[in-house]
């Protein structure tokens, strides 16, 4: 049977009349409610990973009010009791089971504002209401399907969409298909319609070849008014997206509802089975004997299958979860999980109020055990971390693997202090014996930080970020240890990020300079060498100590452009310098990172080069770690330096490693004893014996010694007795500008 004009415009006039009437009838009938159905439970929230104050506000905003249209089936629609249904309705239905959420309807029109209701759904292409914004996900998302007239030639085989050049197609007027279609299909003709009886008119009148539109929509409007004359005949790759959109004035419920939607998925099978409808299909009735009898064979194998499935199903639900919330290495718990386990353990200790412990830790060592003996190893010893870490926190404590190296461990029973300290020094000798793996044996001690709860804080995030600090100060400190995190340290860590961030900028900004401090020779108490000493002048916090900034510029890798600063102050200085001292060694700090990355090195070599200066009016002052175990790249640095005639100093000599092999190895010209042995040589013998002894050493190695902190005669003139061939200290002169 045909479709024609007559009956469609029948059709719409009289759903306009029902639809009058429904409008009418809506002014004395109350609101629709959606209220959470039989999923929704007092512990409910928890299985949704909600915030505290996520779950506080759902408590205190139960009711929800939603705009929704009224006549796009299947998607939401009124029928003549004013109910609404569709998708949407039991989208929201699902919504309130997880969430709580008692919903309220109201009938959507276009100036709709967050005045009038929080939620709108039906939300597609850029139909926007002001005032709202999208959810991060669509609640549908159905492909677009090819329909064509039984007239038409195409109508008796399954059509592509390339077919469509150069045809007359229908497609709905708001919306981006059109554009879809002109992009995709070469010479396409687009007739643009308004609602879909209206193509339906036009494809029974041959004015249009094809109508393209959502398969969902227009499958169930086919069937639902038993349209025989129009069938799908083909599908195309563009889909449609339905999004709900809440109101910009309700941050806190457009992150609820982006929670839920997530659980919850786009295209909810139940939901689109329970609305997809299939137009008969001319040959339908040719296939039915056929599909039944293989429909009886395939129940009894279904049947057969039914129960083993199931013990599957359940096994994959189980794996597929343990995967989503465990670490693969260590099957320990991870961040997603402790997170939420954690939020679970703040809030139980709130109702029952009780102390809580978080704790990270730290391997000290994994990167070397990484790159020395590779990652597989290092995995390896991450899982024996992790077992003995559990071998002395037992349940119902919580031990998670963070990332990396890092673990978290939740104490939910006595976090005293007294309790925390002595689990962190069970941990700590736990790691004691070396790890055996593939026959060898690897040590990696730990570090570990503490915050307790509610001491230090209420929230989460906050215990966590503590504990952090608490274990960057155990790193600082030297490792190996645990330190509980109090709020000075807090301060400190803020101030020493701030620092930080504004050392980042010092170079741009010019807050640095450099002062010179003199260096006797102490024959004749001439000025032999300065030594160039950068300073830190910021507008806000003053002076800043160079044993705080240059700490930082090491950890955050800034070391290399204030180097580079250095020695191109000191490049612009020199000619100062010689008017002011006459020809002396200048003697700058040069940091072991400042060797991994050698360039400015050598940049400053060939400055010097190109301005004609020699390389022996300047002294490099290195530390001992950087000669312990150098690379090529340092070897090959220092032989560059010797080269340039630029020589070679050891800064803090005797507070390091103070080997004897690397001053005979390496060309040193120079041993600066560190001035905490001078600082009480007067009155400690055993400062004396240590500075005799390393003068001594010295003089048979042919190396020049250098005392720092000089600052009285008395303790000048024990280092000349004792030999000692110079001094540099506040007792001579302090550091001062060129200028001075």
């Amino acid at each position: 049977m045909r479709l024609n004009r007559s009956t469609t415009s029948s059709f719409s006039m009289i759903k306009q009349c029902i639809l009058l009437m429904a409008t009418c009838l809506s002014l004395s009938l109350p609101a629709q409610e959606i209220l959470p159905g039989s999923l929704y439970a007092a512990d409910n929230l928890q299985r949704l990973p909600f915030s505290a104050q996520e779950t506080d506000w759902i408590k205190q905003h139960r009711n929800i009010r939603v705009a929704v249209r009224n006549g796009w089936m299947p998607i939401e629609f009124q029928l003549e009791n004013q109910k609404h249904k569709g998708v949407s309705i039991q989208y929201l239905q699902k919504i309130s089971q997880l969430t709580g959420f008692k919903f309220t309807i109201v009938d959507y029109h276009d100036n709709i504002t967050s005045n009038e209701v929080s939620l709108v759904t039906g939300i597609r292409g850029k139909n926007m209401p002001m005032g709202f914004a999208l959810l991060a996900m669509p609640y549908l998302d159905t492909p677009n399907a090819i329909y064509v007239a039984s007239q038409n030639k195409l109508y008796q085989s399954d059509i592509k969409l390339d077919q469509l050049s150069y045809k007359t197609v229908a497609v709905f007027r708001s919306g981006p298909l059109s554009q879809r279609l002109k992009e995709l299909v070469p010479g396409i003709k687009i007739k643009l319609v308004d609602i879909a009886d209206e193509a339906f008119e036009y494809l029974d009148a041959g004015l249009v070849d094809a109508y393209v539109g959502n398969e969902l929509v227009l499958d169930y409007h086919l069937d639902f008014h038993k349209i025989k004359a129009i069938r799908k005949s083909g599908m195309t790759a563009i889909t449609s997206k339905v999004f709900m959109a809440s109101s910009d004035a309700d941050p806190m419920l457009r992150s609820i509802l982006n929670k839920a939607a997530l659980q919850i998925g786009t295209n909810p099978p139940d939901i689109l089975e329970a609305w997809r409808r299939t137009p008969e299909n001319p040959l339908t009735k040719y296939l039915v004997s056929a599909l039944s009898f293989f429909a009886v064979l395939l129940l009894i194998q279904l049947f057969k299958l039914y129960q083993a499935n199931k013990k599957q199903a359940v096994t994959a639900q189980h794996a597929i979860w343990f995967q989503a919330n465990h670490d693969f290495l260590t099957k320990l718990p991870n961040r997603f999980q402790l997170k939420n386990e954690l939020d679970q353990a703040l809030q139980a200790a709130t109702r029952h109020p009780n102390t809580l412990g978080v704790m990270i830790i730290d391997l000290d060592n994994f990167k070397e055990i990484n790159d020395t003996a590779g990652h597989a190893v290092g995995d390896e010893v991450l899982i024996q971390v992790a077992a003995r870490i559990q071998s002395i926190i037992l349940p119902p404590n919580l031990t998670a693997r963070f990332g990396g190296d890092e673990f978290l461990i939740v104490i939910q029973q006595e976090a005293s202090e007294e309790k925390l300290r002595d689990l962190c020094s069970q941990l700590i000798a736990a790691m004691a014996p070396p790890f055996t793996i593939q026959h060898k044996s690897f040590v990696a001690s730990i570090s570990i930080g503490v915050s307790l709860f509610p001491d230090n804080s209420l929230q989460a995030e906050e215990l966590i970020m503590f504990a952090d600090q608490a274990l960057y100060q155990a790193k600082r400190t030297g490792k190996n240890k645990f330190i509980l995190f109090n709020e000075g340290m807090h301060d400190a860590f803020t101030r020493r990020t701030h620092l930080s961030n504004e050392l980042r900028y010092a170079v741009q900004k010019n807050q640095l300079h450099l002062q010179y401090q003199p260096i006797f020779n102490l024959t004749d108490l001439r000025c032999e060498k300065v030594e160039a000493l950068l300073r830190w002048q910021h507008p806000e916090f003053g002076t800043i100590s160079p044993e705080v900034f240059i700490s930082i510029a090491e950890e955050n890798g800034y070391i290399i452009e204030l180097g580079e600063w250095v020695f191109q102050q000191t490049i612009r200085d020199f000619e100062q310098i010689c008017q002011r001292f006459g020809q002396v060694e200048i003697c700058i700090n040069i940091s072991p990172l400042q060797f991994s990355q050698s360039a400015p090195i050598h940049h400053f070599i060939s400055n010097l080069a190109a301005r004609s200066i020699s390389g022996d009016h300047f002294c490099f002052e290195i530390t001992e770690g950087l000669l312990l175990e150098p690379s090529s790249n340092v070897i090959e640095t220092l032989n560059s330096i010797h080269e340039h005639g630029i020589k070679l100093a050891i800064d803090d000599f005797g507070t390091g490693y103070s080997s004897l092999a690397y001053l005979n190895k390496f060309k040193i010209d120079y041993v600066k004893i560190d001035k905490s042995f001078i600082k009480h040589i007067t009155v400690n013998l055993n400062d004396q014996a240590l500075c005799k002894t390393i003068i001594f050493m010295g003089k048979q190695l042919n190396i020049k010694l250098i005392a720092e902190g000089v600052e009285t005669l008395d303790q000048e003139n024990i280092l000349k007795e004792m030999g000692c061939q110079y001094s540099q200290g506040y007792y001579r002169a302090r550091p001062a500008n060129l200028d001075e």
